[in-house]
């Protein structure tokens, strides 16, 4: 019990010290009505240049669906999830760095990894706020709605974030060693997100790529997610692709515990995070 409230006080103050440190920039607020604009609206474009009667008859042979703006909103707000996670379990090491207080909030009665977590929980908050804005702002600028069960992929989607966690704790072990967070995460967020098809169906990736695609979790969120929302073919039957979303989770955890651990001792015995 003494553990369990010690997290829930560090879940508390970081979450606090995150929102303030939000709210003291009201640019950020704008842009989260901004960006899905910024982002969307080309793609939106190239869609109806390319549809022939209002269909686009290349898409839906691939997706079972002619939705190509909800394909690409549904991508949009996934992706936000995953970015939440890679930075703010990356970066946020790499901020402590660069501000000299590593060493003394790593001090703290509390794991480290809990420590991560809960600076990742703050950003699921805000990104929350930012998908349902962007809802709203591409239904009445691009018609974009949702004709699937809200609840279904609601809990379709939470074990594929728990698998990404883990993989969040693995890009956070790898700026730890290499003290520097933008090219890791940019690398790590732009190469998974494009291989597990977050703006384009990954069937239409060749044989040897697209299998490395299929072992990806995030493959399954973002096709169980669009499939539920707006009712587009899947891959698998979904009851599989859950399946396998379950069994990502425990492991992509596991693996990202146990990777985080390792490298944190090796970088503590070696001396490398004395000088933060």
């Amino acid at each position: 019990m003494e553990k369990l409230r010690r997290k829930m006080i560090l879940y508390r103050a970081r979450f606090i010290m995150s929102f303030k440190m939000y709210t003291r920039y009201p640019v950020n607020f704008i842009m989260s009505f901004i960006q899905p604009l910024i982002w969307l609206a080309p793609f939106y474009f190239m869609g109806k240049a390319f549809s022939s009667g209002g269909d686009l008859v290349g898409f839906q042979k691939f997706t079972g669906t002619s939705d190509y703006i909800g394909f690409l909103v549904v991508g949009f707000m996934v992706s936000g999830y995953v970015s939440a996670v890679f930075w703010s379990m990356g970066f946020s090491i790499k901020e402590e760095m660069r501000q000299g207080v590593l060493v003394s909030n790593w001090t703290a009665p509390v794991s480290r990894i809990s420590l991560l977590i809960s600076k990742s929980l703050y950003y699921f908050f805000t990104t929350t706020i930012e998908v349902i804005t962007t809802m709203i702002i591409c239904h009445f600028a691009f018609g974009f709605t949702i004709n699937g069960n809200i609840l279904s992929a609601i809990i379709f989607f939470i074990p594929g974030m728990i698998a990404m966690i883990g993989l969040g704790l693995i890009v956070g072990s790898l700026v730890l060693l290499a003290k520097n967070a933008n090219p890791i995460i940019d690398m790590t967020n732009f190469l998974i997100g494009g291989l597990s098809g977050s703006y384009f169906p990954i069937k239409v990736l060749g044989r040897g790529v697209m299998f490395i695609s299929l072992g990806i979790p995030l493959t399954y969120v973002y096709d169980g997610m669009r499939a539920l929302l707006l009712k587009q073919k899947s891959l698998y039957p979904l009851r599989i692709e859950i399946m396998i979303l379950l069994i990502s989770a425990i492991l992509f955890w596991c693996i990202g515990i146990l990777v985080f651990n390792k490298v944190e001792k090796s970088a503590r015995n070696k001396g490398l995070l004395s000088e933060h």
